[in-house]
């Protein structure tokens, strides 16, 4: 089974109706509730997520998984503080076609 190629974006506002598709690299929070001592904690929590990006702020990075017909928005929208993202790699739609980063 293929699929149909994904058109080029054109302008700006058929930009902002098809963001950017990305995938970020970052460390996340994470809650053990069957924790007992201190040698189970994690020492680190790399999670990657991929989906449309929606908000680009110098403080969060907003993630969607879907957009919603006639305007409606966003649904499971995922919210990165930009000082937990390790990098943000554009995979499709973006002008530059790596916009790595490293958050400091």
């Amino acid at each position: 089974m293929g699929f149909a190629a994904i058109p080029e974006i054109a302008d700006e506002r058929e930009q902002a109706a098809f963001p950017p598709i990305v995938l970020v690299t970052w460390h996340d929070a994470w809650a053990d509730s069957e924790q007992h001592d201190r040698t189970e904690w994690r020492s680190d929590y790399i999670v990657r997520t991929t989906g449309f990006l929606v908000r680009e702020s110098a403080d969060v990075v907003s993630i969607a998984q879907e957009i919603l017909p006639d305007e409606d928005g966003f649904r499971a929208v995922t919210h990165i503080p930009r000082e937990m993202i390790d990098s943000l790699t554009a995979l499709h739609g973006a002008k530059d076609a790596d916009r790595a980063m490293r958050a400091g």
